[in-house]
């Protein structure tokens, strides 16, 4: 059926405001509005922490990029027969709430909401929170695309695993994890995104830098396999940990063309034995190593160029970055 399309311009109030078949500008929207059928936004849109937009079961088209602060709502129909969507020429961001009205009829298979340009778009930027339902995505091409399905007994998989204080690992066992096996991820702190890599990439860990994981956060991983399907971790907060192994290094500073001396603490010196030092500048490139060989006092060379580098000492699962000077 087509629709006669004319063009008014919509005010954003904060007042319910209901709009049917148009072509209107986009613009900021602070309180609520109602698409009573397909319309067309010609530019970008941004809804604010309180504003709402209803979108019953119809279309709403926005010519340019969509950005929902963090208390925005949005209200589909989850019709599986004619349900309301969102399709964005433009990019994503922020933090919409997808707030869907599931019929009692459904019978849980898939439903498209919102569509988006990948480029610049982020995959967290509409959440949604619900018993029934829950909201994914996937890539297709040059754009994303959310959707929601029946949520299921194993909505959550426990994934994460801890290493020391500073470092997470997505289990990719099959062995161990009930039989999945991983090829990308996107690891989550309160819901915002961190990092998206690639299991060749070493994208199954998420690691701080060498400071402690946030004891007040909510950390999640998203794992996709090889034929695209996302799993979702459960909901993991840090607690610290007694570190296994103390490691210095002295002198720091380090005069030129001295030695270094790493000294390892542990009681148990087996997780010495295969340990290891790499030696990197400042811009990441690796400039020397020192194998530890169960032994608790190490002496490496550091190059003679003064300046900053880093020394990262690994053991089995720990991982410390000590930062050390020459001059």
């Amino acid at each position: 059926m087509e629709h006669h399309i004319k063009k008014i311009f919509i005010p954003v109030a904060c007042l319910l405001i209901l709009v049917f078949g148009l072509n209107a500008y986009a613009g900021n929207l602070y309180g609520k509005a109602s698409i009573g059928t397909s319309t067309l936004l010609n530019g970008n849109l941004s809804i604010k922490p309180a504003g709402e937009l209803y979108i019953r079961q119809n279309r709403l088209d926005i010519t340019g990029n969509y950005s929902g602060k963090s208390g925005s709502k949005i209200y589909l129909s989850a019709n599986a027969d004619k349900n309301g969507f969102v399709n964005i020429s433009g990019t994503v961001t922020g933090e919409t709430e997808i707030i869907p009205d599931i019929f009692a009829a459904w019978n849980g298979s898939r439903i498209d909401f919102v569509k988006a340009s990948q480029t610049g778009s982020v995959t967290s930027a509409f959440q949604m929170t619900d018993n029934v339902a829950q909201l994914k995505y996937e890539k297709q091409n040059d754009y994303l695309l959310w959707y929601i399905e029946k949520t299921k007994i194993d909505l959550c998989l426990p994934l994460i695993v801890q290493l020391g204080n500073h470092t997470l690992l997505a289990n990719n066992n099959s062995a161990t994890n009930g039989g999945y096996k991983f090829a990308s991820y996107a690891w989550y702190k309160n819901g915002q995104l961190l990092q998206e890599d690639a299991h060749a990439d070493n994208g199954g860990s998420y690691y701080t830098g060498g400071a402690d994981l946030d004891e007040d956060a909510e950390y999640a991983v998203t794992a996709t396999d090889s034929e695209g399907k996302h799993y979702f971790s459960c909901p993991y907060r840090f607690a610290p940990m007694a570190l296994p192994i103390n490691v210095t290094v002295y002198p720091n500073p380090l005069p030129r063309n001295a030695k270094a001396y790493i000294q390892a603490e542990t009681q148990d010196l087996s997780l010495l034995q295969d340990a290891r030092v790499d030696i990197y500048d400042m811009l990441g490139q690796y400039v020397g190593k020192a194998n530890i060989n169960g032994q608790t006092l190490t002496s490496v060379n550091f190059p003679s160029k003064t300046g900053i580098y880093i020394l990262k000492f690994r053991a089995k699962d720990y991982v410390r970055n000590i930062k050390i000077t020459v001059e």
